[in-house]
């Protein structure tokens, strides 16, 4: 009997087999059962388990790159521990490559925490060799210059829930975060230096973080709190808070906003409501029973300015302050709709059967960013103010929204 394992590793059983013979007094087949454990070869090649991802000038790459050491059958060969060393390749020049850029395996595995490169250009790839065995080459990807009127956005299209940025036709998206949880709700300062965003902390409650605009510096602001929005000085984040009220029991739960300095400080609870935006002017508008009100920030001058059975919410202000876009299934589809300030001049933007959300003013007023999308797949479009001139910026069959322009 000859029996070959095979190319996968691994526990392995097989049978042999003799069958009675005619006439012999043994009606009963021989069967004889064998097992054994199949090992990866030695190591041969390279492959690049995690490749990089577009990055910032400077900015280390994000998640960190891994390099797997396999064997000729392509299986991981985890008892290499030798040297693996990355160049640039492809559109290297002027670019230079920082970090330590030869690292030991481990188990067959080499990471590569701090890369970075020094200069934006489009189509970079990394070469990787290590004595012995066959290089890799990375896919391409590109260097990004961190400028003015991004569109920061939330994406699951890496399987997890983070916060990306992109420019403002959809070209040099640029991972920011890498959480084990949901995060979302992306909010500029108004300086476009930093971002506010909200993401499940170590508790399992939905917080509220902030950053640099290029994903670094994550700090922790408070616990509980999402949607956050800056006031125009940039001094202080407005947001929502679920609040349990226990009377002759517990369990009933509303959603207050809140106020609080933009380091976290000084939170005070204000009224009911959601997704609040904070007008140029100092305002704040908010959704709360199916409508958009507005209120001074402390709390008083609360105005109603929408007035329908139906639902109104994620209102967004303009960069004037005299409009302000919303969403709303007044027609019968969740679409999105524009008013005056002062809640009068209603006029519809989309009239889609897709679900439209959370609208994003570009600096100038001209144009809206805003996610549309059904079953799953939501992606992230931008139209002038008027509705007119719709295009597509992301398509990627995953979930992409939440989208927030930067000033």
């Amino acid at each position: 009997m000859l029996w070959t394992l095979g190319t996968l590793p691994g526990g392995q059983t097989t049978d042999a087999r003799l069958p009675a013979q005619p006439g012999s007094p043994d009606t009963l087949a021989l069967q004889v059962g064998f097992t054994a454990l199949a090992i990866p070869g030695p190591a041969s090649q390279l492959r690049f388990s995690v490749p990089p991802s577009n990055t910032f000038a400077g900015r280390p790459l994000l998640p960190a790159v891994q390099l797997s050491a396999l064997d000729q059958f392509g299986n991981a060969a985890t008892a290499f521990v030798g040297n693996v060393t990355l160049t640039l390749g492809a559109n290297a020049s002027g670019g230079s490559l920082s970090g330590r850029t030869t690292i030991p395996a481990v188990a067959g595995v080499a990471t590569f925490a701090d890369l970075s490169i020094d200069q934006a250009r489009t189509g970079y790839t990394l070469s990787a060799s290590a004595p012995g065995l066959t290089d890799a080459t990375s896919a391409a990807f590109d260097v990004v210059t961190a400028g003015p009127g991004r569109i920061a956005f939330a994406s699951n299209r890496d399987g997890n829930n983070d916060i990306y940025s992109m420019n403002a036709d959809g070209s040099g998206v640029v991972r920011l975060t890498l959480h084990r949880a949901f995060a979302g709700a992306p909010a500029w300062s108004p300086d476009g230096n930093k971002i506010a965003f909200s993401a499940y902390g170590t508790a399992g409650s939905l917080d509220i973080y902030t950053m640099n605009a290029d994903g670094s510096g994550v700090t922790a602001l408070a616990d509980s709190v999402s949607d956050p929005a800056w006031s125009p000085d940039g001094t202080r984040i407005v947001g929502s808070k679920g609040i349990r009220i226990c009377r002759s029991a517990c369990g009933v739960w509303y959603i207050r906003l809140f106020v609080m300095n933009s380091d976290g400080s000084g939170l005070v609870v204000l009224t009911n409501g959601f997704t609040p935006a904070w007008s140029p002017d100092g305002r704040i508008a908010f959704a709360y029973g199916g409508n958009i009100s507005v209120m001074n920030p402390d709390g008083s001058g609360l105005i109603n300015l929408t007035n329908e059975s139906a639902g109104d919410g994620y209102p967004a202000w303009s960069s004037d302050g005299r409009k302000i876009a919303f969403v709303s299934n007044r027609g019968g589809d969740y679409d999105l709709y524009v008013m005056n300030a002062d809640g009068t001049g209603i006029t519809q933007l989309t009239h889609d059967p897709a679900i439209e959300g959370r609208p994003a003013w570009s600096p100038d007023g001209t144009r809206i960013a805003f996610a549309s999308g059904k079953d799953g797949d939501s992606e992230i479009y931008v139209m002038n103010a008027d509705g007119s001139g719709m295009i597509q910026l992301t398509d990627n069959s995953t979930f992409d929204g939440w989208p927030a322009w930067a000033p």
